[in-house]
């Protein structure tokens, strides 16, 4: 079966919880099939040997504008400008190279499919509930970038032949919005380095880029959380995030940007903290530290789609709950090096690809369906 996944943002660069889904997404799906990812934008040339050693094959814009060129492809018509190249150059590798089905990250990548002809089987990796999403905001009064109802998240479902979701309860939300067919490909990493659990802890670790939610997260971690943990702490933040301009007595902050190896910085701290309380999607911060066997005190909303690998002593959903676990964890090295073997123990049990097997089974049925009624 030869299936494209299409994608218009650097997720070689690894630097984004969706960038590292995609990679591992793909890298699962070359197992079950003959995988071609095609980009939209230009591969830098330091990353031309990570992508040549991928088990997959790869189209960037220059190899695309090459094929345009020699074929001489005229301009589709209704497509932006800057967008004929790539979805031309998508047109031309999946007819010319018979491909069976495309894969599409998030809904609003529609664009780059909609020249394709029916007979293709069309799948999209929802990365997000983005209506639960929304739910979750207007819970705190936020207001997300893509404000999505149930409504409109079941139609977009709708059209398309299958549907990939990132964990259990996405995929029990949209079970209720759409009959498409829900695969559930949960996003994982593997284990990192040794976790070290010392003596005198007192180094935490918060990561965010900037964000409404990861602003207001750490404003609530260092004005509600950290003034009730009774002892002096270092608090590493990595990312540019907002950092609140005060912050209580018992509290040292460290800032860390531009980071190109967070192995390093994990392998630095006693305690990852991500106390959010709204979104969605991908919980990279979690995920990370639970790949390096850091213990790491979340929420429900941070631990949502890890709860099978991530020890429920870890999730707190109050502040004075949340304070008294890292108190407790930093005053008890063999409390934090029994939470990391379990959380190692865990993530290398799951198998956590035995969605291919139904995904394959509904991606031969469904093929089968197209080629029988477009009399292939």
């Amino acid at each position: 079966m030869k299936v494209a996944f299409l994608t218009d943002f650097a997720y070689w660069e690894g630097r984004i919880g969706s960038s590292v889904r995609v990679e591992s997404l793909c890298r699962s799906l070359t197992k079950v099939c003959d995988l071609t990812v095609i980009s939209s934008l230009t591969l830098p040339n330091r990353y031309h040997q990570q992508l040549d050693d991928a088990p997959y094959n790869f189209y960037d814009r220059t190899t695309i504008k090459d094929i345009i060129r020699w074929e001489q492809m005229p301009n589709l018509a209704g497509v932006q400008p800057d967008r004929q190249v790539t979805v031309k150059g998508i047109q031309m590798i999946l007819l010319s190279e018979r491909f069976d089905a495309v894969i599409t990250p998030y809904f609003n990548r529609d664009w780059m499919i909609a020249h394709l002809p029916p007979h293709i089987v069309n799948i999209v990796d929802t990365i997000d509930c983005q209506s639960q999403r929304a739910r979750s905001f207007a819970a705190h009064k936020l207001v997300p970038k893509f404000l999505v109802t149930p409504e409109d998240e079941g139609a977009m479902l709708d059209k398309y032949d299958i549907a990939i979701a990132l964990s259990a309860e996405d995929q029990a939300e949209f079970f209720n919005l759409s009959k498409t067919p829900i695969v559930t490909a949960p996003f994982r990493l593997p284990p990192k380095l040794g976790y070290t659990a010392g003596e005198d802890a007192n180094r935490l670790l918060f990561i965010a880029a900037q964000s409404d939610v990861n602003r207001m997260t750490l404003d609530f971690l260092m004005a509600e959380i950290l003034p009730l943990v009774p002892k002096n702490v270092v608090l590493n933040i990595v990312g540019n995030v907002t950092v609140p301009p005060t912050t209580s007595p018992n509290v040292k902050v460290v800032r860390h940007e531009n980071v190109d190896d967070l192995s390093k910085i994990y392998a630095s701290v006693d305690l990852s903290l991500n106390p959010t309380f709204a979104g969605g999607g991908i919980k990279t911060k979690t995920l990370e530290a639970i790949a390096h066997g850091v213990p790491v005190v979340t929420s429900d909303e941070g631990a949502r789609g890890l709860f099978d690998i991530l020890p429920a002593y870890l999730i707190a959903n109050d502040k004075e709950t949340f304070a008294h676990r890292i108190s407790e964890l930093l005053d008890d090295p063999v409390k934090r090096l029994q939470i990391s073997r379990e959380m190692r123990l865990n993530l290398t049990q799951e198998d956590s690809e035995n969605w291919l097997d139904p995904f394959m089974r509904i991606l031969t049925m469904k093929r089968q369906q197209k080629q029988e009624q477009f009399n292939l």
